[in-house]
């Protein structure tokens, strides 16, 4: 008799364990989002108008609408380049956040800072760090930029400029 009831309360205690375990499942605000790495990639990215952008990396790591690469190139179909060690990408919006020896090269222009905002449904790259624009044989210097990229247009805040004749 005494073995039937031990068997019986453990039972009771097992399901009762289990109840609150799967209540404590359902409270808890784990969040778990699926991620990838990959190497040596390279993909195509579309903004406004069918403009065409090629994302080129040593790693991506992908969670979810973000993507994050190392060592980052990126060609834009007018001919711009942009370098940066590391770049975040909202794929849901097509912005990058651009860190790390950031280079936007053209065929007039040269733009170098350590960190970028690139929106590339609309060809604009910005900062607002210290920043360094050679075109053709002029040198400026500012606090910030703002560059159009299509058609060309470069603002920038806090300008000092070296101009040779």
């Amino acid at each position: 008799m005494k073995a039937f009831l031990f068997h019986i309360t453990f039972a009771v205690f097992s399901v009762i364990s289990l109840a609150y375990i799967e209540k404590i499942k359902k409270e808890s605000r784990i969040i778990t989002k699926e991620s990838s790495i990959a190497t040596n990639v390279s993909l195509k990215v579309y903004g406004e108008g069918g403009r065409e952008w090629e994302l080129r990396g040593e790693e991506l790591i992908s969670f979810g609408q973000e993507i994050r690469m190392k060592r980052v190139l990126i060609r834009s179909e007018g001919g711009y380049v942009i370098k940066a060690e590391e770049l975040a990408f909202r794929k849901d919006k097509n912005t990058a956040l651009l860190t790390g020896s950031v280079e936007i090269r053209g065929k007039a222009l040269f733009v170098k800072t350590d960190r970028a905002f690139a929106d590339l449904n609309r060809s604009l790259v910005r900062g607002n760090r210290e920043v360094k624009v050679w075109k053709e044989r002029n040198y400026i210097e500012g606090k910030g930029f703002t560059a159009y990229l299509n058609p060309l247009k470069v603002i920038i805040s806090g300008a000092k400029a070296q101009h040779e004749m």
